[in-house]
């Protein structure tokens, strides 16, 4: 399971930096076509929509990485089966908002899936959309992983460090 948690958020970082860059570029293009009096509609969509990506990806991969929801005070308090049964009951509550994301993200793709970008009319909007369930079944898979791994140091007795 590791290797497939682990191409999956390699995946997802490689994505989120990708459109990190597109954010940027479509940016500076923006910022060039005003200067030069040349009127870029699309750039503001692109550079919008691009950066709504980047920050759900990066949102995930971090949750993987622990850096997301923690209460670092807390934690360090925790230490051997305390601190398992912590990062535990944080796995819980990260699930209980990472599930429904997915179920409704799926909804709101579909609802708005055929409603189209005002510059780019060939864009759909359903392509913007679909960042939530991707966000909210990432999320639920890298903190079922944690999960396991939390329930396993539970049982041998020792936190996740």
């Amino acid at each position: 399971m590791k290797k497939f948690v682990i191409a999956i958020l390699r995946a997802q970082e490689a994505m989120g930096t990708f459109l990190l860059a597109v954010f940027f570029v479509s940016i500076v293009v923006q910022i060039g076509a005003r200067y030069m009096k040349i009127p870029l509609l699309w750039t503001e969509e692109v550079a919008n929509y691009s950066f709504i990506w980047a920050v759900f990806m990066g949102a995930s991969a971090m949750l993987y990485h622990r850096a997301h929801f923690s209460f670092t005070f807390f934690r360090d308090k925790f230490k051997d089966k305390s601190g398992a049964a912590y990062d535990i009951f944080i796995c819980a509550a990260l699930l209980s908002f990472t599930i429904p994301m997915f179920g409704y993200g799926v909804m709101v793709a579909r609802t708005f899936w055929n409603y189209n970008w005002i510059s780019l009319p060939w864009m759909k909007m359903g392509y913007t959309w679909l960042c939530l369930p991707i966000m909210g079944f990432t999320m639920s898979l890298y903190t079922v992983y944690h999960l396991l791994e939390d329930v396993a140091a539970l049982k041998r007795g020792r936190g996740n460090e």
